[in-house]
């Protein structure tokens, strides 16, 4: 059974792309526009791997990991964060305190393909050892 991916960003060529990308590579591909649309997703059906823009309309990325970290820990293990605001000193600074994954735009297939599988491989080792 392929990995689930969500991916969840509000500009909608990137979010295309990066689905075609991720599901010409074999994975199971939803995609959603906004933070309250992707929390919608995550309290109806399980991922393996979420690929959250940080600048969302409504709810934030950031408020939506947040609130994944207090309700679903083991799901926020799961998020790489996709930004073109890793230059700006909120971003940053999240980024450096969560020390969450995150790839910037715009991003090549190579960049994608290295997060998807780390965060992928990570959670399969985590499976075995349980």
């Amino acid at each position: 059974m392929p990995e689930k991916i969500l991916i969840t960003d509000d500009e909608h060529y990137v979010l295309e792309a990066t689905m075609r990308r991720l599901r010409n590579r074999g994975y199971d591909v939803a995609g959603v526009e906004s933070g309250g649309e992707a929390l919608e997703k995550i309290t109806q059906e399980p991922f393996d791997l979420i690929l959250l823009d940080i600048k969302l309309p409504g709810m934030t990325g950031i408020e939506l990991y947040k609130h994944m970290q207090k309700n679903e820990p083991s799901l926020a293990k799961k998020v790489v964060f996709v930004t073109g605001d890793v230059m700006g000193g909120d971003t940053r600074s999240f980024l450096s305190r969560t020390k969450a994954h995150y790839i910037v735009k715009p991003f090549s297939a190579a960049q994608l393909r290295k997060e998807v599988n780390g965060i992928l491989s990570a959670g399969e080792k985590a499976g075995m050892s349980n």
